[in-house]
């Protein structure tokens, strides 16, 4: 079947819509950490696996403190393709938090988000492709926002490089999606070699 044919319409239940929002939590991962992402034939993603060492870190604020959105694009030889974006908080102001935010302003990144509702496409995974940079603009104002931190990520803003897909599930199920949380917040000395799935990152 084309690549261009939709394979499936959309109904929707009485009270069975999707909850608002995103959970108060983020993880972020350094691009070149990670070694490689498999995805079931769904187009979950069912692993990610770092290199030896690495590991994602969790930034956590309060209520709708993480956003995320995505944004279809027409490119050069009428390709679609996708920016990724999200934004979160960060109330530490102390140096070390400083400088953490000086290599988040520098780095590539891919990020976690997870919805409300714990449903089994509740957490995603963006920037899987080519990875997320900060935006340019402000971050802080004493004035505005009590001095806390609010950094914005997205899709890097050079107009070559986009997504192929909009954000992925992780997990084929939530219950599989937070156990592969757990295993990218704790670091590994071991490089898995066992998969023999289909990967792309």
């Amino acid at each position: 079947m084309s690549c261009t044919h939709i394979s499936r319409g959309s109904t929707v239940e009485d009270c069975d819509l999707p909850q608002e929002g995103t959970r108060a939590r983020l993880i972020l991962i350094n691009f070149d950490d990670v070694y490689k992402i498999y995805t079931n034939d769904d187009g979950k993603i069912i692993d990610v696996q770092l290199f030896p060492s690495a590991v994602g870190y969790e930034f956590t604020g309060f209520r709708n403190d993480m956003r995320k959105s995505e944004e279809s694009l027409k490119t050069t030889g009428n390709k679609k393709r996708f920016v990724h974006r999200c934004g979160f908080i960060i109330y530490e102001v102390d140096q070390l938090q400083k400088l953490n935010i000086k290599d988040i302003a520098k780095g590539r990144f891919i990020a976690i988000v997870e919805g409300k509702g714990e449903d089994d496409d509740s957490i995603e995974l963006l920037g899987k492709d080519c990875g997320l940079q900060i935006d340019a603009g402000q971050i802080r104002s004493a004035h505005d926002t009590s001095g806390v931190f609010t950094i914005n990520l997205s899709t890097p803003d050079n107009g070559v490089e986009f997504e192929r897909k909009l954000p992925q599930t992780l997990g084929a199920d939530y219950g599989n999606g937070t156990d592969i949380l757990d295993g990218i917040l704790i670091p590994s000395d071991v490089l898995g070699l066992d998969y023999t799935l289909d990967f792309t990152i």
